[in-house]
């Protein structure tokens, strides 16, 4: 099956699926590493490297291949102190792929390919929020509609500092996630903190669906369909056919099709929902394979639904199949894209499942759009270039405090840029703790109910790291959103 994607599928309490990548491969060297290691003790022996006499030994099977030789003498003589959670056998064949040298190209053991294609298709069990994990906690990004966490009152922005009464502070995003996730039915307690306030939640478990969610907005007189989609799913095509039926319905005449921070999914699932849109016998994308045959997918003759006016939401994460989508959209129907530039991914991957159920996902072809054209590493610039402000835009670091007032520190620079944010009083954004910062933050202490000395202390950062995030997703309007607006008046 293609899988177009960045790797930044969403799914129930997940983090990304980019930032997972860049986390294994430091685990992916290693077994290069170890293999480089136990060659050099046996090559570089009368250099002064010690090793036992029964070590030397050839292999006289000659019909068997370097990998099957070295994977042997590994397998039965390596003296493993890593203490690793992975196999022996799962480091190797990391390390093997990462040696490729492309992003998108990794072995992945038998959990985590269930776990990829459970982010793809958007339906897991679990509470329905997307994450990203701080020193603290997790951030939560996004909670979608009618899941558990929705009916609990989470809310995007605030940061889970506890799960069933214990903290969360320094786990991992795999730690984080397998803590919240749990069977259908069973119910989580959780602690969170929503600008500066602790909060208390509990959600009941369910098996929900991320993919996509829909409404119908008004803007003045006019009606607006918005269809948001995080991935590129199995059963994504028939979740849009039931949102577009619906807005045909209201003789809706406006779609807003949002595609920010998707990072693609499967091509098949990319090819049926453009065939909703583009008439019949119309190439939707091809692919060209490292042989340089093209192969050219082609809508066919199922209903097609109409709208006068198609905007597209993106920035620079929306990527790969959302990518295939708004190419044959700008090129067919002239959708106007609203955002910032899309990532570029013009490549696209295939994954080979392996005897024991482990698969191997590697780069296997270009693709390309309806008219011929390829955006790898340069994406679709937007009709309407619109930032809109997250949690990317602020320096979070290491907290090293506390700090006080003369000194200077990369931390103390990431305060003032967070306070000048929320709209206090801050002379300078360059790291000198000055006299006008000390009285930002005392006034911030004194909002918040913290102790008002004007020292920038761990507990301060936290909070003033919570306020931010409520500010960024729960105070400030959207303005690629509001953009599209405009432009319908």
């Amino acid at each position: 099956m293609e899988i177009y994607g960045k790797i930044v599928g969403r799914g129930v309490v997940m983090d990304n699926f980019e930032f997972e990548n860049k986390k294994k491969k430091k685990l992916r060297k290693e077994p290069f590493y170890i293999v480089g290691c136990l060659l050099c003790l046996v090559i570089g022996a009368g250099g002064g490297y010690f090793y036992r006499g029964s070590q030397e030994k050839t292999n006289q099977k000659t019909s068997q291949s370097l990998y099957d030789q070295i994977y042997k003498a590994i397998e039965s003589d390596f003296l493993d102190t890593t203490e690793s959670e992975n196999s022996l056998k799962d480091r190797m064949l990391y390390g093997m792929v990462a040696a490729l040298g492309d992003p998108y190209t990794s072995y992945l053991s038998t959990q985590e390919a269930q776990s990829l294609t459970d982010s793809i298709n958007g339906s897991v069990q679990g509470i329905g929020i997307t994450f990203s994990t701080i020193s603290v906690g997790g951030v939560v990004l996004a909670v979608y509609k009618g899941t558990p966490a929705e009916q609990a009152g989470l809310l995007s922005g605030d940061i889970i500092t506890h799960v069933q009464g214990t903290s969360v502070a320094g786990y991992s995003s795999e730690k984080i996630k397998n803590a919240v996730s749990g069977e259908s039915g069973t119910s989580v307690a959780l602690k969170v903190l929503r600008n500066g306030k602790s909060i208390d939640l509990t959600a009941k478990r369910a098996s929900v669906e991320t993919s996509l969610s829909y409404e119908i907005r008004t803007s003045g007189q006019e009606k607006i369909g918005y269809l948001q989609m995080t991935t590129f799913g199995e059963g994504t095509a028939a979740y849009v056919e039931e949102a577009l039926k619906a807005f045909q319905k209201e003789n809706i005449q406006t779609l807003v099709i949002d595609l920010r921070d998707n990072g693609g999914g499967y091509l098949k699932a990319a090819q049926d929902i453009l065939d909703l849109f583009i008439e019949k016998d119309k190439v939707l994308v091809s692919t060209q394979t490292v042989s340089g045959k093209i192969e050219s997918f082609k809508s066919t003759d199922i209903q097609k639904y109409h709208f006068e006016n198609g905007y597209v939401l993106c920035n620079g994460d929306t990527a790969s199949a959302s990518e295939v989508m708004i190419g044959a959209l700008k090129e067919y129907l002239n959708y106007k894209l609203v955002g910032t530039k899309t990532y570029g991914k013009g490549i696209a991957q295939t994954q080979l499942t392996l005897s024991d159920s482990s698969v191997l996902k590697y780069t296997n072809a270009k693709w390309l759009t309806p008219n011929g054209n390829n955006i790898n590493g340069e994406g679709f610039k937007p009709d309407y270039e619109v930032k809109s402000q997250s949690i990317d835009d602020f320096h979070i670091g290491e907290f090293k405090g506390p700090y006080q007032y003369d000194q200077v520190d990369d931390n103390i620079q990431y305060m003032q840029e967070m306070l000048k944010e929320l709209g206090y009083k801050v002379d300078r954004v360059d790291g000198y703790y000055s006299k006008a910062t000390e009285e930002a933050l005392k006034a911030f202490e004194k909002r918040y109910g913290l102790a008002v000395n004007g020292i920038y202390d761990k507990n301060d950062a936290t909070i003033v790291l919570s306020a931010l995030l409520y500010h960024i997703y729960q105070e400030l309007e959207d303005a690629q959103y509001l953009k599209v607006t405009e432009l319908i008046k």
